[in-house]
């Protein structure tokens, strides 16, 4: 058994409001055993590897609860990215994965690929040919063929969403993505289109629930929102334009709504280059001023929350400043990218929080993030099951 002891300046761990100072994390096998002040942990092993990170606020490693691989939405026509040849698209993936990583970033929900891509990172990265965070994998979306996200392949009527449903399955995905209403980024349809059937809806989550597993939904609003609220589906992706009406029902049905904001205000996301496209840029701004209106009552309403960068690789810290800018108060932003986002992908017995029985995920910072949301952009050390990320090894 191969013991570490990490010292610090002061632990935060994701499991209430304090902050322990001068905390020491005792890790064993990549697992966290104890946690707390000194006084608190009684006697201790032969510990042979004892880090000194005493300059630095220690707290969970942050999880990006709803992206892409492949996808940089700077560059512009992200259906074009997708349709890619998978080797491009793989070769795409791994640096947008090193950002991640170095970002603070050990787990990420992946929202769909073409060619199963996701699902073989997967694998690679838990065999450790390559580096990453590790991966929670939809493999193909399931999209009408008149729908949001429509790339190299469809699925249509309630036999194609079956097939499509077990194939992702049987390769092995955690969930199924299911793009539910319009979106953003395409130049076709509205932001209220709904390109499924309650009948389409309802089988993608009878097939999920038949193994044991879940549908996380791109909806924005609308009658697509309604139809993931009736037939079970876990998430809500994106959400901008949420009614109080839904957001009940979704308090109620312990529904998880997972904000991704950067994309629409960052100058690097969709603006970089489709706002050249009319309706694009007309979504984009609507999309906006729905965030900027609504966002804060979502956050009053105690609907469960998660965060999440929809491929804008490395960026967790600006992620989190727009939250904290329409509402969030610093505690609640980095519980978003944190616990709440464990719980959201159903992982939190395994990260999410530091603490006796986790995996020894956790990112180190020169100054307090809950005083500063903005000391989030600068991590200064990831280190993933115990281990100090480092891509120059």
């Amino acid at each position: 058994m191969a013991y570490k002891l990490i010292k610090s300046r002061a632990v935060i761990t994701g499991t209430e409001d304090r902050i322990v100072k001068k905390g020491l994390i005792l890790i064993k096998d990549g697992i966290i055993e104890r946690i707390g002040p000194r006084e608190e942990l009684g006697d201790l092993p032969e510990v042979p590897e004892i880090i000194d990170l005493t300059k630095y606020y220690l707290l969970p490693a942050m999880i990006d609860a709803h992206t892409h691989l492949s996808i940089v939405p700077g560059e512009g026509d992200q259906l074009a990215q997708l349709r890619l040849p998978a080797t491009t698209s793989v070769l795409r993936s791994i640096p947008n994965l090193y950002r991640n990583l170095l970002s603070g970033v050990t787990t990420m929900r992946i929202m769909g690929q073409e060619h199963y891509i996701d699902i073989d990172l997967k694998k690679a990265i838990h065999e450790k040919q390559i580096q990453g965070p590790r991966l929670l994998v939809s493999g193909i979306g399931l999209v009408a063929s008149n729908g949001h996200g429509a790339a190299l392949t469809v699925t249509d009527g309630r036999e194609e969403i079956l097939k499509r449903a077990r194939a992702n399955l049987a390769r092995g995905a955690d969930f199924l993505k299911v793009f539910v209403t319009g979106g953003v980024s395409s130049a076709g349809r509205p932001l209220d289109f709904c390109g499924y059937s309650p009948e389409e809806v309802g089988t993608a989550v009878e097939e999920a629930q038949r193994v044991g597993t879940y549908v996380a939904a791109h909806a924005h609003g609308g009658r697509g929102v309604d139809l993931c609220i009736e037939h079970g589906v876990r998430t809500i992706e994106h959400g901008a334009f949420v009614t109080e009406a839904q957001l009940e029902q979704m308090i109620k049905k312990e529904m998880w709504l997972v904000g991704t904001f950067s994309i629409l205000f960052h100058p690097e996301g969709i603006e970089k280059t489709d706002f050249q496209v009319p309706s694009i840029r007309e979504k984009v701004l609507r999309a906006r001023d729905a965030v900027a209106e609504n966002f804060g009552k979502i956050i009053r309403s105690g609907v469960n929350l998660a965060v999440g960068t929809d491929s804008m690789h490395g960026m967790m810290g600006y992620e989190l400043e727009y939250w904290v800018n329409f509402g969030a108060s610093n505690a609640q932003a980095i519980l978003a990218a944190t616990r709440n986002a464990s719980r959201a992908c159903r992982i939190e017995d395994r990260v999410g929080t530091l603490e006796k029985g986790k995996l020894a995920d956790f990112i180190a910072v020169s100054r307090n993030p809950l005083e500063d949301i903005r000391h989030l952009r600068q991590v200064e050390g990831v280190y993933k099951e115990g281990e100090k990320v480092s891509l120059l090894q």
